[in-house]
């Protein structure tokens, strides 16, 4: 214990892990709610914690794990240390403890940031630990390669050749996502937001493999020192069976495409987060209950602008949620935080009929060749209020013929139209345009 202190205080890893601590704690910091898709979402939290902690910071703690470890090389006191009562694997698990624990004291302030910021969000559910601690073995590993190379090549050039070659994997591991490395070296770097949960059973499979290769790692440059310090052979067969057990089974693990390897899909709730307003209802995951007051506000103006209008949809179901039958469409939810002007829109492009997926699009010449949907779109939308896109003259003289009619003729159009472009049939001719006055 008195050798780990004393490695702890007067180490490298320290620093380091300061200067990551404070670079985590701006980067997590200084997003805003509004443009982030993790504040509010505690599981993406957790995954966007874990992928700061493995990139950036287990690359520069490798690095300073490899340089405390060619310490005793540079001050050339190599030869004592293979006197000493302790074994070089002992020697080397104080480099390789002394840095990770500085790196699991970084990790902690970061995940409290992260924590405290989505907190400030959503008071919906809670942190969820399994990435967080997938992250912490991560870290682990990542150090004792440090300590390893470090031992057996104590070069001054060896320390920051660790942490480019962790972050040059993960950087390249994104070009070969069907490579086992993906599944050995786990930096996941995906967007699950509320329709998934992390798969506890191949994380803690990821977690034996990790921290066992970490513990096996810096005991094989021992094996090329003197009788003495040499490691005893049992202990290092059984970490090195249980690494080559975990490994294994992680390779071995097949997920279905395209769900994520990392993640299984939630159960379906048994009571959904609902508003309603007169015909229109959004149902949202119970994990995004902190959004409901602004979802009832957007459903009040969507159901507002709609009116009586049939055929479109009138039902929206965040992404995940079993969508009932009848004219219901499933609600994208972009972000945790997402404004009730954003909330309105995605419900007024939910509205929208859809074709079939096998359906061409049917071009109108009175649109200036533009898809029919196009200009039912611009009709909805020019009902509800909400922002046009402009496609050229042609098509705002196309879209003017429909919107200038009497509201039951325009009624009639958009209700027809909704007809048609389910069942895969162009829209109905366009409403006469209306007579110049005299």
């Amino acid at each position: 214990m008195r050798m780990l202190l004393t490695e702890m205080r007067r180490g490298e890893a320290k620093w380091v892990a300061g200067l990551m601590g404070a670079i985590g704690c701006y980067y997590f910091l200084s997003e805003s709610p509004a443009q982030s898709d993790w504040i509010g979402w505690w599981t993406q939290t957790s995954l966007r914690v874990q992928l700061f902690a493995v990139i950036v910071m287990g690359s520069l703690m490798s690095s300073a794990a490899a340089w405390a470890a060619g310490r005793a090389h540079r001050h050339q006191v190599r030869i004592w240390a293979d006197t000493t009562a302790r074994s070089g694997w002992t020697q080397s698990l104080v480099l390789w403890l002394a840095a990770w624990l500085w790196s699991l004291i970084a990790y902690g302030v970061l995940t409290t940031v992260a924590f405290a910021r989505t907190a400030q969000v959503s008071e919906t559910g809670g942190p969820v630990w399994t990435p967080l601690l997938l992250g912490a073995s991560m870290l682990a590993l990542q150090t004792g390669v440090g300590v390893a190379l470090g031992t057996a090549l104590p070069s001054r050039v060896c320390a920051p050749f660790a942490g480019v070659l962790w972050y040059g994997l993960f950087v390249a591991l994104p070009f070969v996502p069907t490579s086992p490395l993906n599944k050995l070296f786990p930096a996941i770097d995906e967007h699950w937001d509320t329709l998934f949960e992390p798969n506890t059973t191949r994380m803690l499979v990821a977690m034996a493999w990790c921290l066992a290769l970490s513990l096996v790692l810096p005991a094989l440059p021992a094996l090329r020192r003197s009788a003495t310090v040499r490691p005893r052979p049992l202990p290092l067969v059984a970490l090195g069976l249980v690494a080559l057990t975990a490994g294994g089974a992680l390779v071995a693990f097949r997920t279905p495409v395209p769900d994520s390897y990392w993640a299984v899909r939630k159960a379906q709730p048994s009571q959904a987060a609902c508003a309603t307003s007169g015909r229109t209802t959004a149902c949202l995951w119970p994990e995004d209950r902190h959004l409901l007051p602004r979802a009832e506000a957007a459903v009040r103006h969507v159901d507002t602008g709609l009116g009586t209008l049939s055929g479109l949809n009138r039902g929206y179901y965040a992404t995940g949620l079993e969508l009932p039958r009848g004219h219901t469409a499933e609600l994208p939810l972009t972000s945790p935080d997402m404004s009730e002007e954003e909330l309105t829109d995605a419900m007024f492009t939910a509205s929208l009929p859809q074709p079939p997926p096998e359906c061409e699009p049917h071009l109108l010449k009175e649109t200036g060749g533009y898809p029919d949907t196009f200009l039912f779109e611009a009709v909805v939308r020019h009902r509800l209020g909400a922002p046009v896109e402009y496609y050229g003259d042609d098509f705002g003289a196309a879209l003017e013929r429909v919107t200038t009619a009497p509201r039951a003729e325009q009624d009639r159009w958009i209700e027809a139209s909704a007809g048609h472009i389910r069942a895969c049939r162009p829209v109905p001719a366009l409403l006469p345009a209306p007579r110049a006055r005299p």
